[in-house]
Formats: C-alpha cells, structure tokens, sequence
C-alpha cells in the first residue's frame, strides 16, 4: 500500500516505488483535478512506464458521469463589463444553463495550450480563459479570473449552493487574452449539476485512468448484471464516460467496468441496499480494485499451471474477453 494523496508528482513517485518493489499488478482510485485533461500528465507517464516494465496498471474511471461540456473556442463579444471575448454556446448565447442542487460545488476548466509546471517552459499557456458562475439573467454572481498567462492552463471555481431546492444558474466562459480558439473543457468534479442546455463533449475520464497504459474501471452495481437476473449489465450513472482526447488522440475508454455495490466490513456511510449485516462499498473506487485482483488471480494462474507470464496487454484482453 502506498498513499496517493499527498500530491500528483509524490503520486508519480509512489506509482515508481511500487513497481520497483515487485508489484505485479498496481490498482488506484484517486483523481487529481490539476492534472491535464488534454495531455498526460506526470501521473500518467508514470502509469505508461511501469506498464512498460510488465507491471498491469488498473485505475478508476472516476464517479463523475457526464457532468462536463467540451467545444472549441467559439468567441463572441463578452458581456459588458468584462474584458475579451466570450465563448458561444450555440445562437449567440453566451450563458449554459445550469440546474444546481444544494451542496458544495467544485468545477475545473482546462484548455488545450502549454502548461508551465509540466517542464513546458517555453511560454506557458498563450490564452486566458476564465469562468464565470451567473444568476438565470446573466447578472454575473461569482468567477475566477486570474491572469493565467504563462502558467498552466487551469481555473477552478468552487461555490456553495444553499437552501434545501435546485437553484436554476448559467455558466460563462470567456477569454480575456490569447490569440488561439483553443478546445477547453470543464468538468463538475463535486456537487450533484445537471447541464441543462448545449450538451456536448460529455466525456469525464481524465488524468491518468485515460493513460494509454492504464485500463481504466467503470461501474456496475453487482446486482445489475446477469447473475441477477440483468442481462447485459447496466453501467451506473455516475460512473465516467470516456471521450477526452490526449494529444489529439481519443483513446478507448474504460476499457472495461467492474462490481460496485458490494458488501464490506468498513462503514463508509454508504446505504445498506441489501439490509444484512455488511454496509456496501459503491463507486468505480470499488469496482477498480475488483479487476485488479481478478488480473493478479490470472496472473497467478498462469504462473502456476503453464509456468507462463502474461503481459499487461495479456492481461487486458482476457479481462475484456
């Protein structure tokens, strides 16, 4: 066991150390919001190597749904007020309609330029894009405007929606400097949103489980698949979709999604869906570790009756098959 949560170069380096402790098979559900969307990240180069060294990497997809919008650049005059231009959803409108339940809210925009701390230190990012929470008539509320220039490519706006009903909001993104119509993509990493309008680009699969060598792990509650009576099995709503490209590239992810729902000795505040002693472990946090010990029990096998070694490649098409 190694901890990924302290940061993502540390992540990096665990992911290393685990692999030079002969670790056959690594597996991990942890989500940096900072790491690129649109390139691979240190976490990632991290995953690409050890998969390189034999090493079967598993990762979570993340439990974030569709909850994102992805376009390119579409500049029309900002609203009054604000510098630059903004982006265009469709018609002119430069508000997306939002559907807010009452919680904590946490929303990263990332768009596709240099990034700074990843050693790109020829410019850092060209443009400036910035985000903006507003009321359903436009009247700005709340945004993160930093002069990103240079730096990495990023905003994040957190915000907190009280009361006990949905609150209807629009979402406005613009581009305060920077020559490029660059693709960007937001993402509603916390809080339960719903994109109301202009739908596109949905994907949520980012970081290192879109890695080219990680297999990255949707979710399927256990009791909707074929053992049960449900066949095919149902993907859970909020288990990630892929479709975030990489360098250009959309890689074919997840690959392949695993049990979720399942029972535990470990209290997580989870609900008790079958109502007997155990509560249940939900999220592609459960369903991950799943494919990663089914991975290690083949790798095991193998080992054991053909005295053979299978690759993580191996590994991949049998669990996929």
């Amino acid at each position: 066991f190694r901890t990924g949560f302290i940061s993502a170069g540390d992540f990096a380096q665990g992911i290393l150390a685990l692999k030079q402790d002969s670790c056959d098979v690594i597996v991990d559900d942890v989500t940096f919001i900072t790491e690129p969307f649109f390139q691979d990240g240190v976490v990632a180069q991290a995953v690409d190597y050890v998969t390189s060294q034999n090493v079967s990497y598993f990762s979570a997809a993340g439990n974030f749904g569709n909850k994102s919008y992805q376009n390119t650049f579409n500049p029309v005059p900002a609203p009054n007020g604000l510098i630059g231009t903004a982006h265009n959803f469709g018609g002119g409108d430069v508000f997306q309609s939002l559907t807010l339940a009452p919680g904590n809210y946490t929303i990263v925009l990332q768009w596709q330029d240099s990034i700074y701390s990843q050693g790109q230190v020829t410019s850092g990012t060209v443009n400036d894009f910035d985000i903006y929470l507003t009321a359903d008539n436009g009247l700005t509320l709340f945004g993160f405007n930093r002069d990103n220039t240079g730096g990495d490519p990023i905003e994040v706006l957190p915000f907190t929606v009280g009361g006990s009903v949905p609150q209807n909001a629009g979402l406005l993104i613009t581009r305060e400097s920077g020559n490029t119509n660059a693709l960007f993509k937001y993402i509603i990493f916390r809080g339960e949103g719903i994109i109301a309008e202009y739908n596109n680009g949905t994907s949520t699969l980012v970081g290192q489980a879109n890695a080219a060598g990680a297999i990255a792990v949707g979710a399927v509650l256990y009791t909707n698949t074929p053992a049960y009576g449900v066949n095919p099995p149902t993907v859970a709503s909020f288990s990630s979709t892929g479709g975030t490209p990489v360098n250009g590239v959309v890689r074919n992810k997840p690959e392949l999604c695993a049990p979720n729902g399942v029972n535990t000795t470990v209290n997580m505040g989870g609900v008790n869906i079958d109502g007997d002693n155990f509560p249940n472990f939900f999220g592609t946090s459960c369903a991950a570790p799943h494919a990663a010990g089914v991975a290690a029990l083949l790798i095991e096998a193998r080992k054991k009756f053909y005295n053979q070694s299978l690759t993580p490649a191996q590994v991949k098409s049998v669990v996929q098959s």
